[in-house]
């Protein structure tokens, strides 16, 4: 008699993909390196021996200067005496905070406009600016009227922020008796003409994949360090509205805020084309079209069907982003544009300590170790996701 064999249970994609991500070592071991920062950022407060910012106090202060390494201070002292330990773990979560933050809203913003210009090229969208009610039949339907009333608010919000600064140019411009203001007078003039027109035509047609690729390819010829080097010192001066707001809402967090915000502006266009160029290919495929076929909105194709099979390769591209955040903003820090003290961070840690690289080395170490750990074990976490996302490789 023939006896029934159990059939072998069908693994799942996750099941798969972690059997593939343990064959790569290095991955792993970058895995177990980003568990232990976080765990050493979440618990900072109870790890670090001392006050990151405290100095010390009495008659003999000048003692506690760059102490070397000892039991009491196993990372040594800085020029003002305090814990260098104790600014590592602390400068982690800043570190942390502005990798994830910057990975995570450059992903946010990169699929939102990489899926719009690759669902929508070759297709313009069309923007009304006529009336909701048509003279025979009528009202538009509801979902109709509410994209010519997004329209409108578009079209006349860009339309009011263009005349406003047009605007203050050619008013300050002539009183100065410059150039400038009777060229910006100008620029008013057209915009008021260009309003007219289209306003008069009823609809605006743009190609979303035109403006946003040439977009991209616009930030992308921009020298980004330099630029970047201006934006943090004009978002940090209190004369500028967005400094002096963001000072005013986050206070001594405000410099981590512009630079995260810095960071975002250029962080979002590779994930943009990414997504763009994995759009244009899936959107070919049959269930969109049997998803078009049978009725489905756009935004559902776009969202439902297609966005999700573009996640594995978001993942490893925000795996590499933080890597990539974390180093910009030391280098930033490290320049004086970053985020200043007295919060710690890496990079501003081997700014103060440049200036006693020989008189005590133990000051630039750990930072630079830091940095680079970090740095690296997200670099390999991302390669080996790449690997375990990608059936054609022979891990």
């Amino acid at each position: 008699m023939a006896t029934a064999t159990a059939s072998p249970k069908p693994r799942t994609f996750f099941s798969l993909f972690w059997r593939r991500l343990r064959r790569h070592k290095m991955a792993m071991a970058s895995l177990v390196v980003i568990v232990l920062l976080v765990l050493m950022a979440l618990f900072a407060p109870w790890i670090a021996p001392y006050d990151p910012t405290a100095q010390p106090t009495g008659e003999d202060v000048g003692a506690y200067y760059f102490l070397p390494p000892s039991p009491e201070h196993p990372l040594g002292t800085d020029d003002l005496g305090r814990d260098v330990l104790s600014r590592i773990i602390y400068g982690s979560r800043i570190s942390l905070l502005v990798g994830f933050a910057v990975a995570l809203s450059s992903v946010i913003i990169g699929t939102l406009m990489g899926t719009l210009a690759g669902y929508y090229a070759g297709r313009p969208l069309r923007f009304y600016l006529g009336p909701l009610r048509r003279e025979k039949e009528g009202f538009y339907p509801w979902s109709f009227a509410l994209w010519r009333v997004f329209s409108w608010v578009l079209y006349y919000g860009v339309l009011y922020l263009a005349v406003s600064v047009a605007w203050t140019l050619a008013a300050e411009g002539i009183r100065a008796g410059s150039l400038w203001g009777y060229l910006g007078f100008g620029l008013v003039l057209a915009l008021a003409l260009w309003a007219a027109w289209f306003g008069l035509r009823g609809e605006i047609r743009l190609d979303l994949d035109v403006a946003i690729s040439r977009l991209i390819d616009f930030m992308l010829t921009i020298p980004t360090l330099p630029l970047l080097l201006v934006l943090s010192a004009l978002l940090r001066d209190p004369e500028v509205a967005v400094g002096r707001w963001a000072q005013g809402v986050f206070g001594d967090a405000a410099s981590v805020f512009i630079i995260i915000t810095i960071l975002v502006f250029f962080g979002w266009l590779g994930t943009a084309r990414l997504v763009r160029g994995s759009i244009l290919s899936l959107r070919e495929m049959d269930y969109a079209t049997a998803a078009q076929a049978l009725g489905a909105t756009d935004f559902r194709i776009m969202f439902r069907h297609l966005v999700p099979n573009t996640m594995a390769p978001l993942i490893v591209q925000a795996t590499l982003q933080v890597g990539q955040a974390i180093l910009v903003e030391a280098a930033l820090s490290f320049l004086g544009f970053g985020i200043q003290p007295p919060v710690a961070t890496w990079g501003n840690m081997l700014t103060n300590a440049q200036e006693y690289i020989f008189i005590a080395p133990w000051l630039a170490l750990p930072p630079g170790f830091m940095i680079f750990i970090t740095v690296l074990a997200f670099n390999y976490l991302g390669d080996g996701l790449r690997d375990a996302l990608d059936p054609r490789s022979r891990l």
